[in-house]
């Protein structure tokens, strides 16, 4: 009982921590990713302001999905942590993973 409150404690707190950064080529957009796809953060440059809506839309949106993949990466790392690489929640949150392109 002991280690799964700690596990689960372990677990909560490396949850937390997991997110996922990434910023549009140019560097106009960064956006920062948590667990689940919450927005945590979007930044927008100067750069961005000579931007077309429908490029600066576009660009949210492939920056967001970057980052998005980052934070799901650094979940299913937060997993490993606390319950070990071979672990069968480790194996199935990797199997849920979209392939890669």
């Amino acid at each position: 009982m002991r280690t799964m409150v700690e596990n689960a404690s372990n677990l909560s707190e490396a949850m937390e921590s997991a997110t996922g950064t990434a910023k549009s080529p140019d560097g106009e957009v960064r956006i920062t990713v948590g667990v689940g796809g919450s927005l945590r953060e979007i930044v927008l440059t100067a750069k961005s302001q000579s931007l077309s809506p429908r490029t600066l839309s576009a660009m949210i949106k492939e920056t967001y999905d970057e980052a998005a993949k980052n934070a799901g990466d650094a979940s299913t790392e937060a997993l490993s942590s606390v319950f070990g690489e071979d672990s069968e929640i480790v194996r199935q949150a990797r199997a849920s993973r979209p392939p890669e392109e």
